[in-house]
């Protein structure tokens, strides 16, 4: 079993990917949505003087493209159905009803219904790709401030206040590096073991051909720390119950984590045989 295979069995997560994450809006971003869509409506009734009511969907749809560039998908699906509803409302005869005469503007409805979400829909995915563009980015930045700082650890100690600080720093999650002695004894980097980490995984790590069967039964995400085959210990990752799925959308980046953990193992542990 190598070391990927290995991290992959105990961790006992879904790799989702930050491509899937979604984030919902707030119930502010929809009362601001509405009011644009108002708002819109307002602009548009002294103009239906001058123009046709299709002219007027226009309007309709760059408020729609406004609203999903900065608030978001669910905002923009809700003003595309609402700009419809004020459209048909306010604009198609005969005017303050939602009955409609001629027939042909129902194919209007559905042609400015669909040009709204298919609109939504990129925008938002456009500007859902640059959040997580720039988060990646953030987290390369700090990973490679991690490495520089680990490049310099001495201790076991180091070891885990650096990657402490980095996971809580980026992620909020809380760490620990749990090693389990040749007397079954687990200790932590800093001597005391936190009451969220299961000894028990940590002592079944010591067996590297069970690691695989350990995902169904972790509470939290261990990462076992391997280099040259060998397992120097596991890094052991908490969070409250509010990011927690942060410890599944993350899987790659916490590989990462534990593999620069694990080089910086095997050095302490090399330099320790060799004194």
């Amino acid at each position: 079993m190598n070391a990927t295979t290995a991290r992959q069995g105990i961790a006992g997560t879904t790799t989702t990917g930050a491509r899937n994450v979604k984030v919902k809006a707030p119930i502010r971003s929809y009362l601001v949505a509405a009011a644009a869509c108002a708002a819109t409506t307002a602009i548009a009734t002294p103009l239906l003087a001058y123009f046709d009511p299709p002219n007027i969907v226009m309007l309709f749809l760059l408020t729609v493209l406004l609203i999903a560039m900065k608030l978001g998908y669910g905002p923009g699906v809700m003003s595309a159905f609402l700009s419809v509803a004020l459209f048909d409302f306010f604009f198609v005869p005969p005017r303050f009803s939602f009955a409609v005469d001629d027939a042909q503007y129902l194919l209007t409805f559905a042609v400015m219904l669909v040009v709204a979400l298919i609109t939504a829909h990129l925008v938002a995915s456009v500007r859902r790709q640059a959040a997580i563009a720039d988060t990646r980015a953030q987290h390369a930045h700090a990973l490679y401030e991690m490495a520089r700082q680990l490049a310099g650890a001495l201790t076991l100690i180091e070891v885990e206040r650096i990657t402490g600080e980095f996971l809580h720093d980026t992620l909020e999650i809380d760490s620990v590096i749990a090693v389990r002695s040749d007397d079954g004894v687990v200790t932590a980097g800093a001597g005391a073991v936190p009451t969220w980490v299961d000894t028990g995984v940590v002592a079944m790590a010591s067996h590297e051909s069970t690691l695989a069967d350990l995902s169904a039964k972790i509470p939290n995400v261990y990462f076992p720390l391997i280099a040259s085959r060998r397992l120097y210990g596991v890094l052991a990752m908490h969070a409250t119950d509010e990011r927690a799925t942060l410890l599944s959308e993350h899987v790659d980046l916490l590989d990462t984590v534990a593999s620069l953990v694990s080089i910086v193992m095997e050095r302490l542990a090399t330099v320790a045989k060799q004194r």
